[in-house]
């Protein structure tokens, strides 16, 4: 996974993920009974996972991403600080401050989004844009040109903000609307999220009065690209919309829960996780409802091998589909956040409250 092709997801500082109106009961779950987070290296799991907490020099243990380089280091952002991963140890680059993502620039310069702002970080030297904002997610364009979004803290105001290297400055386009998310698509077009309102497509290579605006009304929550190039929209109520360059299809018409990420596997088969209704998987012209009586579904994700992946709230942990059932592969009280597949096909999965897992 580089750096370049991020943006899936839709931000937690938006719309908090499906666990984080349970981060205080967990808490005192956990202090209750301290045991379990020992208790966890001694299970025997299905597979052999290895955790890193801030015991290792992890800068936090709640985990917002975790994405590799073309060089095979291992970028992880904590709500603590940014730690890097590389030829088995630990770094921290920055400390004390939420990072909600990063974007490779160009060799040695990356664009990171922060709790105070977009730093700029080449090599040890360091800038902040944009302070007093929280800034994610960091989009490439064409060039040096970035997109990213940015939320004053204090007004709670969404701006889009173009850097095109002398600085970064609000998109008039997108002044009047709510933006809580971005993502760039394989044709070059930016599908801009606005909150309650659909998206906007915009191609930055023309005029931004040429943005057009889709599912009007509709609270749009994620967006995936699928192999046929297709573009899927999770909704907040309404189950999913289907775009394939000219039609719009609806799927999943009657599902009022939140649509929290849309996955397709390596057999081509779409997944669908929700916040409160379990996960849908595509079966022809079908679609078959699995693990209801969970619930939320905290992560969805696909690896190369063909399987797909989840961590509910209610189970915890990590499971992957076999064609037939759910198989355990790290169990663990706690939901996982983020799986990443480096390209060694090793497996970094990123805990709510526990670090990180690796699977080599």
């Amino acid at each position: 996974m580089h750096l370049e092709q991020d943006g899936s997801h839709r931000y937690t500082h938006f719309v908090r993920k499906p666990y984080e109106k349970n981060r205080a009961m967990i808490r005192r779950f956990l202090l209750a009974t301290p045991f379990l987070l020992c208790a966890g290296s001694m299970v025997a799991a299905a597979e052999t996972w290895e955790n890193l907490t801030t015991d290792q020099g992890l800068s936090g243990n709640e985990i917002q991403f975790i994405k590799e380089d073309e060089d095979g280091g291992l970028w992880i952002g904590t709500r603590s600080g940014l730690s890097f991963f590389s030829n088995g140890k630990l770094s921290t680059r920055l400390d004390g401050i939420e990072i909600w993502d990063i974007l490779k620039a160009s060799p040695g310069c990356y664009w990171i989004g922060t709790s105070g702002g977009v730093v700029h970080l080449q090599g040890d030297r360091q800038e902040t844009f944009l302070q007093g904002t929280t800034v994610a997610p960091v989009v490439p364009l064409d060039g040096a040109a970035v997109w990213a979004i940015s939320k004053n803290r204090a007004t709670e105001k969404n701006s889009l903000v173009e850097w095109k290297g002398g600085g970064w400055e609000a998109i008039e386009k997108f002044k009047d609307e709510k933006v809580v998310d971005l993502k760039r698509t394989s044709d070059g077009t930016l599908w801009v999220l606005v909150d309650g309102n659909g998206v906007m497509a915009a191609n930055p290579r023309k005029s931004l009065d040429q943005a057009t605006h889709h599912l009007e009304g509709s609270n749009v929550t994620t967006v995936m690209e699928d192999s046929r190039k297709h573009v899927w929209f999770g909704l907040w109520e309404g189950g999913v919309v289907v775009y394939d360059g000219k039609n719009w299809t609806r799927h999943l018409p009657k599902e009022k829960s939140f649509i929290f990420h849309v996955v397709e596997d390596a057999r081509g088969t779409v997944w669908v996780a929700t916040n409160q209704n379990g996960l849908w998987r595509q079966e022809g012209d079908k679609w078959v409802n699995d693990l209801k009586e969970e619930g939320g579904v905290n992560l969805l994700a696909a690896t190369s091998d063909g399987r797909v992946w989840i961590s509910t709230q209610t189970t915890g942990g990590l499971r992957y589909w076999d064609g037939r059932a759910w198989q355990v592969s790290l169990e663990s009280p706690l939901p996982i956040r983020c799986l990443t597949e480096d390209r060694a096909h090793g497996l970094w999965a990123g805990g709510v409250l526990d670090g990180v897992h690796a699977r080599k």
